[in-house]
């Protein structure tokens, strides 16, 4: 069998195909061309799989697909996404109806902790917390080996968790204020740096941002330079993060918890605040033997999207 794994952003559609022994055997990159209409951009990513089909002969050919939005993977619908146009687009069954493939359709956080879980630490931990670290906080929930996707398949919601009930909390994109995402995202560490930075005019990171266009790199770049402003700047960051993660701890007792995505990459400057923040709680079981782990997978979404449907369509 094989599997053509479909992660569709806000700005390209990447394809994956991996055979039944989780072998990547083919990609492919396209923009999403959001002017189009749903059908008609489903129709496009369904003439990529009928050419690719073509190539694999007789093998049964499944599908998954991961989407930066809100969806219904019991109806495989796109009910609501931030920066892609269609609403209540039904993919799995236009998808179906054009390649005469079974779809199966996830949130691409959802598609990406799957891909973690399944790929890259190939089941070791049968209870993970997959956190994605970039302009946005997003995640998934590993249960008992089983992917997690709540009674809506809206779980995984993380970077909207409430951090700082405060009433001048930052602002949130989603609206609200305190989450975990305006402090830990890309845009709330911009904020936070471009702050420092005027308080500490004369800081290689205030430099850095003055130079050059923001990039957390920049955070980390000032940081090897033992920077103070970017060190402590990454201390804060660590510990906003340990906070919505001990109570993911709490909630959920997870083998491990993986942290993925561009922000991750400062790791080594905010886990030992992370870490802190976890020695600190009262109740002391759940965080005595849970490991904070590294991905270092890219593309996992993709790949995870094919993995999922593998899975699914083994479960028949």
């Amino acid at each position: 069998m094989i599997s053509i794994g479909i992660d569709i952003g806000g700005t390209f559609v990447k394809f994956f195909a991996v055979n039944d022994r989780k072998k990547i055997l083919k990609t492919d990159k396209i923009p999403t061309y959001t002017t189009l209409s749903g059908k008609a951009f489903l129709g496009q990513l369904s003439r990529i799989v009928n050419e690719w089909r073509g190539s694999f002969k007789d093998k049964d050919v499944v599908l998954g697909v991961g989407i930066a939005g809100d969806t219904d993977p019991e109806k495989g619908v796109l009910r609501w996404a931030p920066n892609i146009p269609w609403h209540n687009l039904k993919v799995a069954k236009v998808m179906k109806e054009n390649t005469g493939c079974d779809c199966y359709v996830s949130n691409d956080a959802n598609m990406a902790a799957w891909g973690v879980f399944d790929r890259e630490f190939k089941g070791k931990y049968k209870n993970m917390i997959i956190v994605t670290l970039g302009t946005g906080i997003g995640g998934g929930i590993i249960m008992d080996g089983k992917l997690y996707q709540g009674a809506d398949g809206s779980s995984g919601e993380l970077g909207h968790m409430k951090i700082d009930y405060s009433p001048d909390a930052p602002l949130c994109g989603c609206g609200q204020r305190g989450c975990m995402e305006s402090y830990a995202g890309t845009k709330g560490i911009l904020r936070m740096a471009q702050a420092v930075s005027a308080e500490n005019p004369k800081s290689i990171l205030a430099n850095l941002i003055n130079t050059e266009d923001f990039s957390v790199s920049l955070l980390s770049q000032a940081a090897e330079q033992g920077d103070e402003v970017a060190l402590n700047l990454w201390k804060e960051i660590g510990s906003y993060l340990g906070r919505g993660l001990a109570d993911m701890v709490l909630l959920f007792n997870p083998h491990a918890i993986v942290l993925a995505g561009g922000v991750s990459r400062g790791a080594k400057y905010f886990l030992p605040s992370i870490r802190e923040v976890f020695d600190r709680q009262a109740v002391k079981t759940p965080f005595k033997n849970v490991k904070i782990l590294l991905s270092k997978e890219g593309n996992i979404g993709g790949v995870g999207a094919a993995l999922y449907a593998l899975h699914k369509a083994n479960e028949k």
